[in-house]
């Protein structure tokens, strides 16, 4: 496993999936919605868990219908509505943040977010055994403790490839007029 050094702002991990989807072509698919956001944070979180034994941020995940949320972050983006989310909230310094991270961010995005739509993504934590199917009640928002994701992701590792994106690629982002990150060309490309 590797040493990460430190907990995200959950704020820069969103930032994160919304200024990558943005780089692209958001007519592609549904965008960055509010759902699929949070269904992504849910997965980055799993895969930080299994890839560092630890939290990738510190905010709680509960369990709502549609699938796992993290409060803050639904809140922030709730006037995007169904809507693709447009823009970042707080542009940061990338160059600060741990390559392995933004490695571990670039595997998800490459593994969720391309090829599922929110809606897809929903019924991918919706199945039987779940953190969000074992903690669900309906019409409570009960927290998805940090272990039952834990112990899911033993059993049922997610399928990151941790050799995906050469940390040193990913360590030479750059942000652009915007202050979204601007990943070197080719980040996103398979192997295969």
């Amino acid at each position: 496993m590797k040493e990460v050094n430190k907990e995200m702002d959950v704020m820069d991990v969103a930032d994160f999936f919304i200024a990558t989807a943005n780089e692209g072509n958001p007519d592609e698919d549904d965008g960055m919605t509010n759902m699929k956001l949070n269904k992504l944070l849910f997965f980055a979180q799993a895969a930080s868990l299994q890839r560092f034994g630890k939290p990738l941020f510190d905010r709680d995940i509960e369990a709502w219908q549609y699938g796992p949320v993290v409060r803050d972050v639904y809140r922030i983006f709730k006037g995007y509505g169904r809507d693709s989310i447009s823009k970042v909230v707080q542009p940061f310094d990338w160059k600060q943040q741990d390559p392995e991270v933004l490695e571990l961010l670039c595997d998800v995005y490459r593994t969720y977010a391309r090829d599922y739509s929110a809606i897809g993504l929903m019924r991918m934590t919706h199945r039987e055994g779940t953190p969000w199917a074992q903690v669900y009640e309906e019409d409570r928002d009960n927290v998805i403790p940090t272990d039952v994701i834990r112990q899911w992701v033993k059993r049922n590792p997610l399928p990151i490839d941790e050799k995906t994106v050469d940390s040193a690629t990913v360590a030479v982002a750059d942000l652009d007029e915007k202050g979204n990150p601007f990943l070197p060309e080719g980040w996103e490309d398979d192997d295969d």
